[in-house]
């Protein structure tokens, strides 16, 4: 008998270890996953022009602590439910050393996260950033150590032979809490039909610009512009006119101006008097409306100065490209594209 109590009670700190360090774990990152989903959604709801240079357009780090925060949170919820019920059938439980080790340790994890969150926060405050984000992220943080710090605290100096709905009450609104912050969140970087609509449109855009790449390489060759986008396929180079990913119907394609090219008897070189005009149109799923504040620019080769690259097809598409050269609207988006002379190479 009294080898068999030593194996279960062996077994139950083991248990006990393994609990208490999943109560951490769980903790530690649904507190920093909700504070990351909380400040980008009040970026994103007041943009600041100073506020860095790159933008994830498919909130990559919000989507990851978004769906961090619904595996992580229901996991410390349960297992805190059921280390409250084990203490309460146990009393002699709420004084294990795994218990006081793993509560004062997350305290301190969570306080010095805290406070390094807040430093940064006053930090980029004092660099000029708004005074409205500075004042949510700091209330956000108060709020979150409040309810982290004094539930903890509370939970040291529990009588557990008496029943008590502070457990509960902090339960709820915590889950209010987090609930109301992936809604928010949600709202603000889009939903998940959104990032796939604006996923399906990138694509678009890339084809668009491959497209425009190869008219321009096919006027360099042949001093004008092709009549169907079918005359840029080529097998020898392995390239094939891209299509919509969705409808598998070929892009639109117009010929606006044709080019005039001239021999220029002083130099024997040939040069480009009226510069080609085409058009490449698509349809899109979603509006794009970038403003050029505070975003990436699109990398370019240089042009002279003095050149006009509103429409040049100088200016290449990649994927998370945040230049306003590129937006559309909903439906239908014709691109206008122009290749001056100063683009022309000539033979």
């Amino acid at each position: 008998n009294s080898k068999n109590n030593m194996n279960t009670e062996t077994k139950t700190k083991a248990l006990d270890i393994f609990v208490y360090l999943g109560i951490g774990i769980s903790l530690v990152v649904s507190v920093t996953n909700i504070l990351q989903i909380i400040f980008t959604a009040i970026d994103r709801k007041f943009p600041d022009l100073l506020s860095g240079v790159y933008v994830d357009v498919y909130s990559s780090d919000v989507r990851l602590a978004i769906a961090s925060l619904v595996v992580m949170y229901p996991i410390y919820l349960a297992l805190s439910w059921y280390t409250a019920k084990d203490i309460a059938k146990f009393l002699y439980k709420s004084d294990l050393t795994i218990r006081k080790i793993v509560i004062y340790t997350m305290l301190f994890i969570t306080a010095c996260t805290l406070i390094g969150t807040l430093v940064s926060i006053i930090y980029t405050y004092l660099g000029g950033e708004l005074t409205t984000r500075f004042i949510l992220k700091a209330i956000s943080v108060f709020v979150v150590a409040l309810l982290v710090c004094g539930y903890y605290l509370y939970s040291i100096r529990r009588d557990y032979s008496k029943k008590s709905s502070v457990p509960v009450i902090a339960s709820v609104v915590v889950s209010l809490l987090v609930i109301a912050s992936i809604i928010w969140s949600g709202a603000v970087i889009g939903t998940p039909a959104e990032m796939r609509a604006k996923r399906i449109d990138s694509e678009r855009l890339s084809a668009l610009s491959s497209i425009q790449q190869q008219v321009f390489s096919y006027f360099q060759t042949s001093d004008t512009l092709p009549k169907t986008l079918s005359d840029l396929n080529n097998a020898f180079q392995g390239y094939s006119v891209p299509v919509d990913p969705v409808t598998g119907i070929d892009y639109v394609y117009k010929v606006v101006q044709l080019p005039v090219v001239k021999i220029n008897y002083t130099t024997t070189k040939k040069e480009l008097v009226t510069p080609a005009i085409f058009e490449l149109c698509a349809n899109f799923d979603i509006a794009r409306d970038v403003n050029q504040n505070g975003k990436t620019k699109v990398s370019i080769p240089v042009v002279p100065i003095g050149v006009d690259t509103t429409y040049s097809v100088s200016n290449y598409y990649y994927d998370g490209d945040q230049s306003p050269f590129w937006n559309h609207g909903v439906g239908e988006t014709c691109f206008k594209r122009v290749i001056s002379s100063e683009m022309y190479y000539g033979k």
